[in-house]
């Protein structure tokens, strides 16, 4: 990933690069806001069409379910004149003449109107209760799924209901096939008694609504359904829906919005009421729309991908033409030696071409050349001067540490003969002389570890003659990592504070411990000690001093003053970090690059 990154990088850092995308921007932008708005415009105008194309159909098969119920509930009207003739025959004569006429009729209907099968129910002890072809006893009425609540108030008007698994009579239908049917039924009762005298029912399959809706939406994606009051799918253009568990919230859904079209989760709904009361769905899903404008999609598409290398093409020949110059320039340059001769400077711009006819391009090739010329002359004494600036801010810092170290020490002196401490105040001196003499006679910058080691050792020598034996300390370093090199009196600044501040009365012994390890190409040095630590307000104000690189003489000065040198890349590009708590010790760690004695030899500003 991050080689990709970096080839990326590198691609886009050319000019001719940057160019060619700027063209392509303000050529490929418009095509593709132009095609997108085309496509959404051509796409509302296709899903409109598709809608349209769909509900239309959709109202022609709604047109024609309501009539086909229509016809049922037509029949079950005629029915009713047979059945009050059939009932009034008062001699066994009139009753098998109004029972021949009403299974004339029964017979007539059901080849006129292709009905499926009409049951009429009469009172068990009517003559023509037993015939069962198109007669039955009103006590077999409990053998088909009519709904309760409609024979608890049954009335003049027709209840409908979804019969599944009619059996037919062998003699009426010629075969023995069940199927699931569409039933109007009529029942009439006593108005006295409550007792019900007649019934029948009107069936017609569903495989009828079912074929219709597969021939109208053959494909699969819209789902066209009938919808009974009781949530339940009796026939379908698919198959798998029909008897399937229906979800309430979207039957509730449905039936508030019947006759009506609506949106609802990427799916539109065409719900349409039916004669009976049951509800004609049909969805369709915005997959299926997206399916049939595929062919606007391509179209667009083939125009965008033939337009687009003719544009690519033209748009890097005009740039490679363009930028053929400002390669050259930038070539020239990469290949820039500020050193170089005057005769090894390349001519950007012909000398034979009249200065008049420069562009500006040319005045800038021109502009290069002499700036080049006036860099070779420049930059030997420009670098010396940076060179000295440098070793004299170096050595400022320098001088500034020894004074500062010397005063603590002789202020511990002078106590120490107030006192009456002589043989301490002498050895002291004594020390101090050793000290001042090892600090003296390496008068480099730059000290090898060890010595940085055996100065940071003298320093401790003298403060224990302070402290007695409650100062105590240890050196651990790896094996080699005394030989590289750093800033002379780095050290001491920071074993001073972990004395002079970390001693208290909560810690009155203190043990300091310095370890160097080897990092990555790096040396790291860790001080710590056990001392009483530093207040989260100073611990903050000193990370402050060290990140913005301050030399405060009045605060924390010994510190700010090796982080300013260390950090200097001349000197080990270093990076000094604090942490501590309070009563538990404060941690010191110096981290600075590897430099040997060969390094400080090259290095000019020492």
């Amino acid at each position: 990933m991050n080689k990709f990154i970096k080839n990326s990088r590198l691609c886009f850092s050319h000019f001719q690069t940057k160019l060619l995308c700027a063209f392509l921007l303000c050529t490929l932008i418009p095509i593709f806001i132009i095609g997108g708005i085309s496509y959404a415009v051509s796409y509302n105008i296709a899903e409109d069409k598709i809608l349209n194309a769909s509900i239309s159909s959709d109202e022609q098969l709604h047109t024609q379910f309501y009539n086909r119920l229509l016809q049922m509930e037509n029949v079950a009207d005629s029915l009713q004149y047979d059945m009050y003739n059939l009932m009034q025959a008062e001699t066994i004569i009139d009753t098998l003449a109004a029972l021949s006429e009403t299974r004339s009729n029964l017979s007539m209907f059901k080849s006129s109107f292709n009905l499926a099968y009409i049951g009429i129910f009469l009172p068990d002890d009517h003559l023509g209760s037993q015939e069962n072809l198109y007669f039955f006893p009103l006590s077999e009425l409990s053998d088909f799924q009519i709904p309760k609540k409609a024979l608890e108030n049954p009335g003049t008007s027709s209840i409908w209901f979804h019969q599944k698994g009619l059996s037919i009579p062998f003699l009426v239908s010629n075969n023995h096939d069940i199927s699931d049917t569409i039933a109007c039924c009529r029942i009439l009762k006593h108005p006295d008694t409550d007792i019900i005298e007649y019934a029948y029912i009107v069936h017609i399959n569903t495989s009828e609504f079912s074929s219709i809706l597969q021939e109208s939406f053959q494909d699969k994606n819209i789902s066209s359904y009938i919808l009974t009051d009781n949530g339940e799918i009796i026939a379908s253009n698919n198959d798998a829906l029909i008897s399937t568990p229906f979800d309430e919230k979207k039957f509730d859904f449905l039936f508030q919005n019947k006759n009506s079209i609506k949106k609802e989760s990427h799916v539109t709904y065409h719900t349409a009421q039916l004669q009976n009361g049951w509800l004609h769905v049909t969805e369709i899903p915005d997959s299926y729309i997206r399916q049939n404008t595929r062919i606007l999609i391509n179209s667009i598409l083939l125009t965008i991908l033939i337009s687009l290398p003719l544009t690519i093409l033209v748009v890097i020949l005009f740039s490679k033409n363009l930028t053929l110059r400002i390669k050259e320039l930038s070539k020239a340059m990469e290949t820039l030696q500020l050193d170089a001769s005057d005769n090894k400077i390349q001519d950007l711009v012909s000398k034979d071409r009249n200065p008049e006819t420069f562009d500006e391009i040319d005045k800038l090739g021109v502009t290069f050349q002499k700036m080049q010329h006036s860099l070779n002359d420049n930059l030997q004494s420009i670098l010396e001067l940076s060179l000295a600036e440098e070793r004299l801010k170096y050595q400022l810092l320098q001088s500034q540490i020894n004074p500062h170290f010397l005063y603590n020490i002789l202020g511990s002196i002078q106590t120490c003969q107030s006192l009456g401490k002589l043989d301490i105040a002498n050895q002291m001196l004594t020390n101090l002389t050793r000290f001042y003499r090892m600090t003296l006679r390496k008068s480099k910058d730059l000290i090898t570890i060890r010595d940085e080691l055996t100065i940071a050792k003298l320093y401790l020598e003298i403060e224990k003659l302070c402290h007695n034996d409650n100062l105590t300390w240890e050196i651990n370093l790896e094996d080699g990592i005394d030989n590289f090199l750093i800033c002379k009196f780095t050290l001491q600044p920071f074993l001073e504070n972990s004395i002079l501040h970390g001693i208290s009365q909560n810690t009155p012994e203190i043990h300091i411990s310095i370890n160097l390890f080897y990092g990555d190409d790096t040396v790291i040095i860790s001080i710590t000690d056990n001392g009483i630590g530093i207040k989260e307000e100073q611990l903050q104000e000193l990370r402050k001093t060290l990140s913005e690189k301050i030399v405060n003489y009045e605060k924390h000065f010994g510190i700010g003053n090796v982080n300013k040198r260390i950090s200097n890349p001349y000197f080990g590009n270093g990076r000094i970090s604090i942490e501590s708590r309070l009563f538990e010790g404060t941690s010191i760690t110096i981290e600075f690059d590897q430099m040997e004695e060969n390094d400080e030899e090259s290095n000019d500003c020492r």
